[in-house]
């Protein structure tokens, strides 16, 4: 049986949205996953390496967050043990090949846990499971984590003892991306490391995004994976540049903004801007807005050059409608702003001294022309009328 190909019973490919653990630890071992291998999320368990040999490394990640998940008669803790060993039952995996792991953040820890992941062969195994089995009997009531600790227990010595000497607990620290942070900290610049394992994360997440919504196995190759993301680490890991990781808005939030008719819409309504444009206005207003303010409070550029970076683009602007002027002054007003909005907005300047993003010099002229700072039709004071208060 091909171990990669038949999902788990218990996993749910589309149950992962909205946890934010999972997609960490799938960006985790897809950096670090040996060559050959394969990374796989809610498919044979929270998250998966599947090696190039046949080996595989299980792994089900708890939050601690309200509760300790790995306390003695926790349900969490159990409920792992008892999927493996259905896991097992079901020949969906060969326990030879297979490493357990139960992953909790933050730090949290338990006597049966440690107890069970201390123990490296068979007679430290079975000593293990006797010890729990003895503090079992004596309790009064049966804990609540009955329904998947009974199961594991009644199973046979042989098939508790596969599981438990290759079951490892791994609990360290406060902050899961601690442990990205040291893979990736050698070829990263401190001040940028932290933007790109977000978008490394988001990359991941968004491919097996993608493979979940065409009914796809969630498995990402892991090799071709560090490629991608290495190159995207050489492209945005640069001093010289300024890097955009906010995405582009969706369509239908630019739909919605442009139907309000902010003040920079009204301008490209005055010398009358297709639709196109309107819509490209809107997207590289919002982009820009989001990248100065997630800039500035990553402390990746100092605020106050916005100033003079505003400063910089109204000079330019000038400078190109007294080019219009002089060289077109026999065009109408309507195409004189034309001409002048499409010269500004082609305009690249960096900022800080460094490259900017394709959009940010237009989204920036937007602005500019929100705040009526410029204009594109040479009347433009008089036709948008007074300011609102």
């Amino acid at each position: 049986m091909n171990a990669e190909t038949k999902p788990a019973k218990h996993s749910a490919p589309g149950q992962y949205l909205g946890f934010a653990l999972q997609p960490v630890r799938v960006f985790y071992h897809l950096l670090t996953a040996p060559r050959g291998a394969k990374v796989s999320l809610e498919f044979k368990d929270d998250v998966a390496v599947h090696h190039a040999d046949g080996k595989l490394v299980l792994e089900q990640t708890k939050s601690a967050l309200r509760q300790n998940p790995v306390s003695d008669w926790a349900s969490d803790l159990w409920k792992a043990f008892e999927n493996w060993r259905a896991m097992i039952v079901a020949e969906e995996i060969d326990p030879s090949l297979t490493e357990f792991r139960l992953y909790v953040t933050p730090q949290k820890t338990g006597a049966f846990v440690q107890a069970l992941s201390a123990a490296g062969d068979a007679a430290a195994a079975e000593a293990s499971l006797k010890l729990i089995r003895a503090k079992l009997a004596k309790l009064k009531v049966p804990p609540g984590c009955a329904e998947y600790l009974q199961p594991f227990l009644d199973a046979p010595i042989t098939l508790q003892t596969d599981i438990v000497v290759r079951f490892k607990f791994e609990s360290e620290g406060t902050d899961p991306l601690d442990a990205i942070r040291t893979v990736l900290a050698p070829v990263i610049s401190e001040n940028q490391i932290d933007v790109l394992i977000k978008s490394g994360i988001g990359q991941a997440k968004q491919l097996l995004d993608r493979l979940i919504q065409r009914g796809e196995r969630p498995i990402l190759d892991a090799d071709a994976f560090r490629r991608d993301f290495h190159a995207f680490v050489r492209q945005n890991n640069l001093p010289g540049l300024l890097t955009s990781f906010g995405g582009a808005p969706s369509d239908g939030l630019v739909t919605d903004v442009a139907s309000t008719r902010p003040t920079f819409i009204r301008q490209l309504e005055l010398i009358d801007a297709n639709d196109e444009e309107r819509l490209r206005a809107v997207s590289d207003y919002l982009r820009a807005s989001a990248d100065k303010a997630d800039w500035a409070d990553r402390g990746v550029i100092f605020p106050g050059s916005l100033d003079t970076w505003d400063d910089d683009l109204m000079r330019r602007y000038g400078m190109i409608r007294g080019d219009v002027a002089d060289l077109h002054g026999d065009r109408s007003a309507l195409v004189q702003g034309r001409l002048v909005y499409r010269q500004c907005a082609q305009h690249q300047a960096p900022l800080e001294g460094r490259a900017v993003p394709g959009h940010f010099v237009h989204g920036s002229y937007n602005d500019l022309a929100d705040r009526r700072l410029v204009g594109w039709h040479a009347d433009y004071e008089a036709l948008l009328g007074e300011a609102p208060e």
